[in-house]
This record gives C-alpha cells, structure tokens and sequence, in this order.
C-alpha cells in the first residue's frame, strides 16, 4: 500500500476503517520532509546558455521506481550537456552513486 505523505488524521481515519491491517499497529515515525512543509520554486532567472561543451551540464535523479531493474537498478540519473544537448542516462541502485555517476559521466565525455 502506497501512502505517501498523508496526515496524521487521515492515518487514524484509516486505521479506524481497518484499511491498514497491520500498519495500524504500528507506530510511525514523524516525516521531517512533512514538517518543513512543501517545497517552494524559486523563479527562474534569465537562460544561461553555455558557449563551449561541459561549461554547464543539467543533472536529475529519477525514482524510486516501483520495479527493479535486472541488475537491481531502482533510479536513474540524467546529465545533459546545455551546448551540445548530448544526453546519458545511468542506472543506479541508490542516490548515494550519484557522485561516482558523475565522475564517470566526466571521463567518458572528457575523452
């Protein structure tokens, strides 16, 4: 089952219903995500558009995905090169790689 980040009320109103089966005993840590409240954007500044390759590379981490990938991969990483819009995709199976995916994103395109 699938909660996300719902409230304590709603928690209770469904352990009432019986919906959480053995959730409902269990007693839940509180969210320090939940409590700092809800991510806010900046608006974006003018575009700034690199005029060589490498002098500016956008990166995202997707996932937790809901299915492994074969080799245990459960997130991907993405780094775009802004001037020659040449993309990678990596595979990893935690955030934490994100760092060595870059260093190896580098040494690929480096060379």
């Amino acid at each position: 089952m699938l909660l996300g980040h719902i409230g304590q009320e709603r928690m209770n109103k469904l352990a009432q219903e019986g919906l959480l089966g053995q959730l409902a005993k269990i007693s839940l840590r509180t969210c320090e995500h939940y409590l700092s409240g809800k991510s806010t954007r900046k608006t974006f500044s003018k575009s700034t558009t690199a005029s060589s390759s490498l002098e500016l590379i956008h990166s995202d981490i997707c996932g937790l995905m809901s299915v492994r990938e074969r080799y245990g991969a459960t997130y991907f990483i993405t780094f775009i090169d802004n001037y020659t819009r040449y993309n990678h995709i990596f595979l990893i199976s935690h955030k934490s790689k994100a760092l060595d995916c870059f260093r190896r994103y580098l040494s690929v395109v480096e060379n």
